[in-house]
């Protein structure tokens, strides 16, 4: 089966969702589709031996909608709909204008207002064409209404297409009797600019939530310098080729993904990974397409282009993730499906029954039945779970927190542990040296000692060596070269230094040349010890630990205030795995354990009843991070973390691990709001607007306070899901 995501375009509302769903899922080959009404795309699995994507875009055709497929090239690109162009807020201003003048029309004799001289036959043709423009306005509810109803598919656009037409042609059936009075065009004239009044604020917040790709692609440079031949030449950056040598001079942005080859620079990448400070590049740096090169000038390669690139692959990422459907929005798409169809009986129903039971006048009867019609609102449905994924993964990936799916992120506001790998993730990954111990009775000092293990274990590759040499060379030590150097595998280095035979290397080094370590190299907090001694004598021991990152313990700190135990996950030794855990405050420690039985462990975990997420780096972590129920990888999201985890935290602070989870919290909290309020909305609206308390005695809902109170509706759920845009973490 292959996945595919396409963009659809024409769709208003959850119906129109919905018809697309059932027209495709008829296809043979195809499953698993899904049709979003927030980012307008249709996910699905298919067969390619089955059924061919020009199909498939048929079906979506013969649904009364237009389809592409969603490329590398063009997830990006923004789809602009009808309600947000100017000149739909033009039509939108037409309507209201000539709404209100139309409502002046109609009420000026019952409310007494000034008015021309003129009979109530011709106030009604006056109405009539005040009404035309607002029609012509609103052709878009008749025109998508009327053809999704002829094809038995009726949408929100065919609720207001029976409401308001049903409205006129009941006002021109009393005009061809001679009664002009009780007209109700007036009433379909600002039905339709209410409408279309909660339709346009609802496109603008709509625009505010899905922000993040627009932010994004607009970070993508539209041209680049190329050198070629000793020349440089401006070129649209599509036509730049892999290995292409291209300039980069201060205040451009870098226009694809590549390594530096000369000079040296500070690259603004807060866009990408919400570093806040500048990263300096020299040559061999890896550069990212869309930071901002700072001050100097860079010559660089381009490795990865067009979709390659991280860029792209991040808006990929979002668009994919605001598209998702979690299971929480199941119940609300399948009463979406059949939404309105339920409303239109349920009107037929109350007219019946007022008009037949009731013995209400035609009239009355009329205006409860399309007062039922206005009122339903399935764009609340409809809207209720892809808005707010659209703006929580938007504000996630503002806070760089790429979230892969909507599964993931409902997944991740239940979790109640989170497992820590150590290396690489709690700490930095890179030995340091924590402290230099001259041996009792030594007359060295800490310095000498320093020097003579740096002098040593300057030609050495090891890491350990290195983290000696970087400690040295940072207190400004001079570092002596011996001689007759000899690497000792597994155990350490020897050679000849200021006249003396120096050994610098393990415990059990010393062991074998007559020396006893003793406890001189004891400590919880130490990786490892590298001792030094020279001419048989032991003159002291190094010792080297993994820093811990800066922002570990209140990362802890944080899960545990949100209810989250901690575990940590390490290969190390367990002493000092156990230092770790009881430093940061974790509560517990699974020490010893091999990169292919971290899994293994998550396994056993989940089998124990735990809902975890796993984090680690992307790469050796890559199983685990596959096994745990969310895989949260701390990357720079330019390697293949971007590929293995079910979220990427583009800054690798462990801060944003309780701020993505966090997030995921606030995101579930805001649909279930939603959810609540469109189920609430329709299941209280619905039966006033029919007239269930009217008829005991209680009030009574005209169609154009239906009208504004469906499109207050819509409105609610679309403003709720935007305090996501204000989520700290």
């Amino acid at each position: 089966m292959e996945k595919m995501i396409f963009q659809v375009t024409g769709m208003h509302c959850a119906g129109c969702a919905a018809n697309v769903e059932r027209s495709v899922k008829k296809l043979s080959g195809v499953s698993e589709v899904y049709v979003s009404i927030g980012s307008r795309t249709m996910e699905l699995q298919r067969d390619p031996s089955v059924v061919t994507t020009e199909e498939i875009l048929e079906a979506v055709r013969k649904a009364g909608f237009e389809a592409e497929v969603l490329t590398q090239e063009n997830k990006g690109r923004e789809v602009v709909d009808e309600e947000e162009t100017a000149s739909y807020f033009r039509r939108f201003l037409t309507a209201l204008v000539f709404g209100l003048l139309l409502c002046y029309a109609a009420m000026h004799r019952m409310a007494g207002l000034p008015w021309f001289s003129t009979t109530v036959r011709a106030d009604a043709w006056i109405q009539i064409l005040l009404l035309i423009p607002v029609l012509i306005a609103g052709r878009r509810f008749y025109s998508s209404g009327l053809r999704t109803l002829l094809r038995l598919a009726p949408n929100m656009d065919s609720l207001i297409a029976l409401c308001t037409g049903g409205a006129v042609v009941y006002s021109l059936f009393r005009m061809v009797r001679g009664e002009y009075g009780h007209l109700y065009f007036d009433t379909a004239g600002m039905i339709v600019a209410l409408i279309m009044l909660g339709k346009f604020l609802e496109s603008r917040s709509r625009r505010k939530a899905s922000g993040a790709i627009r932010e994004l692609m607009k970070l993508a440079p539209e041209t680049a310098c190329v050198v070629r031949s000793g020349s440089e030449t401006v070129i649209p950056v599509a036509e730049v080729r892999r290995g292409d040598l291209l300039r980069v001079r201060p205040g451009d942005r870098i226009p694809v993904d590549g390594t530096v080859t000369e000079g040296a620079s500070s690259v603004d990448e807060s866009m990408l990974t919400g570093e806040p400070l500048p990263v300096e590049k020299t040559a061999g740096s890896r550069v990212t397409g869309g930071s901002v090169n700072c001050d100097g000038t860079l010559l660089m390669r381009a490795e990865q282009i067009g979709g390659e690139t991280a860029l792209a692959r991040m808006i990929g990422m979002i668009r994919e993730a605001q598209g998702s459907r979690p299971p929480v929005a199941a119940l609300a798409d399948l009463v979406s499906g059949y939404f309105v169809w339920g409303v239109i009986a349920i009107s037929i129903l109350t007219f019946l029954l007022w008009f037949g039971i009731g013995k209400a006048a035609f009239a009355e009867a009329l205006e409860f039945s399309l007062s039922v019609l206005v009122v339903a609102c399935p764009c609340a449905l409809g809207l209720a779970t892809p808005i707010a994924l659209i703006a929580g993964i938007g504000r996630g990936a503002r806070l760089g927190i790429l979230i892969r799916n909507g599964s993931a992120l409902e997944t991740a506001a239940r979790v109640d542990t989170v497992v820590f790998d150590k290396t690489g993730t709690v700490t930095e990954g890179r030995p340091d040296v924590a402290a230099v111990l001259p041996a009792a009775g030594s007359e060295v000092t800490e310095e000498e000692l320093l020097a003579l293990a740096g002098g040593a274990e300057r030609h050495s590759e090891h890491p350990l060596a290195a983290a000696i040499v970087r400690e040295a060379e940072a207190r400004g030590i001079p570092l002596k070269t011996g001689s007759a150097f000899r690497a000792l595998a597994g155990a350490g280095v020897s050679c000849d230094l200021d006249g003396q035979r120096l050994l610098v290397g393990s415990a059990a080094l010393m062991r074998e040349n007559g020396m006893d370590p003793g406890s001189a190299g004891c400590s919880e907090s130490a990786n490892a010890e590298v001792y030094v001694a020279s001419d048989g004598r032991l003159l002291g021991v190094l010792l080297l630990a993994d820093r811990i990152r800066p922002d570990a313990a209140e990362s802890v700190r944080r899960l545990h205030a949100m209810g989250l135990s901690c575990q940590l996950l390490s290969g190390d030794t367990p002493r000092s795995a156990e230092a770790v855990a009881r430093a940061l405050g974790f509560d517990g420690c699974h020490a010893g354990i091999l990169p292919g039985g971290k899994a293994e462990l998550i396994r056993t975990l989940q089998k124990k009843g735990a809902l975890l997420a796993m984090v680690g780096d992307g790469i050796n972590d890559g199983p685990a991070l596959a096994q745990a129920d969310v895989g949260i990888a701390v990357g720079t999201g330019t390697d293949v973390a971007m590929e293995s985890a079910d979220m990427v935290l583009m800054r690798s602070a462990l801060l944003d691990v309780p701020a993505a989870l966090g997030l995921s919290r606030a995101v579930m909290r805001i649909i279930r709001e939603n959810l609540f309020w469109a189920f609430f909305y329709n299941g209280i609206c619905i039966p006033v607007a029919a007239g269930v308390l009217y008829a005991f005695g209680g009030p009574r809902l005209s169609p154009v306070l239906c009208a504004a109170a469906m499109a207050c509706s819509s409105l609610f759920v679309v403003l709720n899901a935007l305090r996501l845009k204000r989520f700290r973490g």
